[in-house]
């Protein structure tokens, strides 16, 4: 277990990049529900949770490839700080849930 955070819970799902959500607590306390954990050509990483955007008729917005647009829940103030979080998130996931990213 990271000594920063832990994973509290862990919701695998399979599809394209992603592998699943968890709900973390940080060192801190605060605990964090539905970070995206997702897998590409340079391994895998965690993203904060996100909420869609709702246009003015309900519906949800959709880029120009007719994907959902997510607008961020919680931001970091530089790169450095975003990657060092998912970071110590992958490590914590991979000790408490191993398989997970296998």
């Amino acid at each position: 277990m990271s000594a920063s955070m832990k994973i509290l819970e862990w919701r695998p799902l399979n599809k394209g990049a992603l592998r699943g959500f968890a709900k973390i607590e940080l060192r801190s306390g605060m605990v964090i529900s539905d970070v995206t954990i997702l897998v590409g050509a340079n391994g895998p990483w965690a993203s904060p949770p996100s909420k869609p955007q709702i246009g003015r008729d309900g519906a949800v917005m959709k880029d120009a490839a007719g994907k959902a647009r997510y607008t961020p829940i919680i931001e970091f103030s530089s790169k450095e700080i975003r990657d060092r979080w998912s970071t110590q998130i992958i490590d914590a996931l991979r000790t408490s849930h191993p398989e997970a990213l296998a």
